[in-house]
């Protein structure tokens, strides 16, 4: 298990008391992925909450096996990914796929769910947190698309 300084040490955790921290410690654990390997598949079912403990992850738009995917984002050391079930989303709206060897904490969506309603406080804190990371998200997309149609522009 990650353990309470692990935890304690990431922003979207640093509000949860020392039992919410014991009891998060019982619904996760750390699972390790080789370069190249699928942490969930875009329309899976959710099951889990990720933060990226080492590696790197990329999250990408589901494409043929002739075609390019487009990374929407590249997920660094301690970032949280896969939210959708704090979103009340069934399934992930993107693939997360190891870039490198990674080693990721795997957090369980609904008893963690419970937790955020059982500390309604809480909750409303974190519900925030995964706002702004979807919005930092958002706006670096906006960023790396804008690049794309200015080069596009040029080439014309």
């Amino acid at each position: 298990m990650p353990g309470e300084k692990i935890l304690k040490g990431h922003e979207l955790f640093a509000k949860l008391n020392v039992d919410e921290i014991h009891q998060l410690d019982g619904f996760s654990h750390v699972k390790e992925f080789e370069e190249g390997e699928t942490v969930f598949e875009y329309n899976e079912i959710c099951s889990h909450i990720y933060m990226l403990m080492e590696g790197s992850v990329y999250l990408q738009l589901p494409a043929e096996p002739a075609e390019y995917s487009f990374a929407i984002a590249e997920i660094k050391n301690n970032e949280i990914f896969g939210l959708s079930p704090l979103l009340n989303s069934k399934r992930y709206t993107a693939q997360g796929k190891c870039h490198t060897k990674c080693k990721v904490l795997a957090i369980e969506a609904e008893p963690f769910k419970k937790l955020l309603l059982d500390n309604s406080f809480l909750g409303y804190d974190i519900n925030n947190q995964v706002a702004r990371i979807y919005y930092r998200r958002y706006l670096n997309l906006l960023s790396k698309l804008q690049d794309i149609v200015s080069q596009v522009s040029i080439v014309r």
